[in-house]
Formats: C-alpha cells, sequence, structure tokens
C-alpha cells in the first residue's frame, strides 16, 4: 500500500543534544541488573503544514527549551529515580511530556533518542498529525 496525503507536510528537526545518565533493570538476569550509564544523543522533530508565509516552527526556540526541560533534569542523573521503568521507550515518553506544553499546537512533536550507537527509539506522542 502506497500512502498518500493531500496535504504536503514537512517534518523538520534539531539534532546534536546530549546527556549522560544511569539506570538499572534489578529484573534483568544479565549485567543490566546493576547500575549503568550511557552518554544519550538525541533529535527533536516537529511535524506539520507549513503556513502560506513563513516557516514550520523556527528551531532556534528549541535548544533554550531542550536544556532547561531535559538536558537540566536529567544529565549526569539516575533515571532509576525519575522513571518508574527506565526503558528506553519510558524514557522518550518522558521526554515528550516534558517538551509538548511548551510547542504550538499546529506542529506534531517527535524525539529520536539513541542510547548507545545501535540503539534507539522515535517517538511521536499520541497526538494526530495537524490537520488531518
Amino acid at each position: 500500500m502506497v500512502y498518500t496525503s493531500a496535504v504536503a507536510t514537512f517534518r523538520l528537526g534539531k539534532a546534536g543534544f546530549r546527556f549522560n545518565a544511569i539506570h538499572s533493570f534489578p529484573s534483568d538476569p544479565g549485567y543490566d541488573r546493576l547500575p549503568h550509564g550511557h552518554d544519550y544523543e538525541f533529535t527533536v522533530m516537529v511535524e506539520g503544514e507549513r503556513p502560506a508565509a513563513g516557516m514550520l516552527f523556527d528551531l532556534r526556540q528549541l535548544r533554550p527549551l531542550v536544556e532547561r526541560e531535559i538536558v537540566a533534569a536529567l544529565d549526569h542523573g539516575n533515571l532509576d529515580r525519575i522513571l518508574a521503568d527506565p526503558s528506553l521507550e519510558s524514557l522518550a515518553e518522558w521526554m515528550w511530556r516534558r517538551l509538548r506544553p511548551h510547542l504550538p499546537g499546529h506542529v506534531r512533536l517527535g524525539l529520536e533518542v539513541w542510547e548507545t550507537r545501535s540503539l534507539f527509539v522515535q517517538f511521536w506522542g499520541d497526538e494526530p498529525t495537524p490537520g488531518r
């Protein structure tokens, strides 16, 4: 099946955000049961219809927002103390919920969060795409 849309949408992103944090999975039979750290890296994305004149969203607004709401809260922290389930999926959802109230309603928010060079999650929240 081929997806087609009658409305052109744009997806913009700002990459390169980082924080360091530890977590553990006590019920894991392997080494992940012990506290261990990661250097997380993530991208913040917005999606929506571009207005007739101008930008969908000014990405320059993201850095101070992300620094305040995500990096300041998590950097060099213990995810076990913040999240009931410190999985990558729960982390992405927590981050999304921190950022979403600060963004305009005409954009959809997405995150791509990397835990290691080979493990990542994309999360687009629980909202419909604007205009659809």
